[in-house]
């Protein structure tokens, strides 16, 4: 096993190193369990951003895969009430024939594939793996250590006030003037 393999974190890694459509199905899957890790729209704009490199030249794959890549980016932007980057719109992204994830079910590919793959000729049910939370988004956990230790600090200087005000209160009171 490569030590220095690590999964797609962005669309753009996604189609990195690639040399035949299999690659790229193994980064896409890989690529869907970090979208999982995602909760704030921010961070999910930011991992599609980045124009992927178009793969239909060396592949010669009549587009599938960046057909695929584009419809998958736009339709969860589209769940996301995201806006879809620019790059998923490029003419260049668009099969050139239809692709069908199951043929002998080509039909049913057909009526339930999403707008954003009819589109593009690729006719699959995706899978939705992003599940992005209202509220704040989680720290990551140096940060929250941080902001824990320091809150920390500030309850004990507190204590130690109190107990600096109870102690000259006790010796106010003790002294017989």
């Amino acid at each position: 096993m490569n030590e220095a393999w690590k999964r797609p974190q962005t669309a753009a890694q996604v189609c990195d190193g690639v040399s035949d459509p299999e690659i790229f199905g193994r980064n896409v899957r890989d690529w869907q369990h970090e979208l999982r890790k995602v909760h704030s729209r921010r961070e999910f704009s930011r991992r599609v951003s980045k124009a992927p490199q178009l793969l239909r030249e060396h592949l010669h794959d009549h587009g599938q895969c960046d057909a695929y890549l584009a419809s998958y980016v736009e339709w969860l932007c589209e769940g996301a009430n995201v806006d879809a980057p620019p790059w998923t719109g490029d003419p260049r992204r668009i099969a050139d024939r239809a692709w069908y994830d199951y043929p002998p079910l080509w039909k049913q590919a057909l009526v339930h594939a999403p707008s954003a793959f009819r589109r593009r000729h690729v006719f699959t049910k995706p899978e939705a793996v992003l599940q992005l939370r209202a509220g704040r988004p989680r720290l990551p956990d140096a940060d929250r250590r941080r902001s824990n230790a320091a809150r920390q600090r500030r309850y004990r200087a507190r204590v130690r006030e109190k107990l600096d005000r109870l102690k000259c209160l006790e010796s106010e009171g003790s002294d017989p003037a």
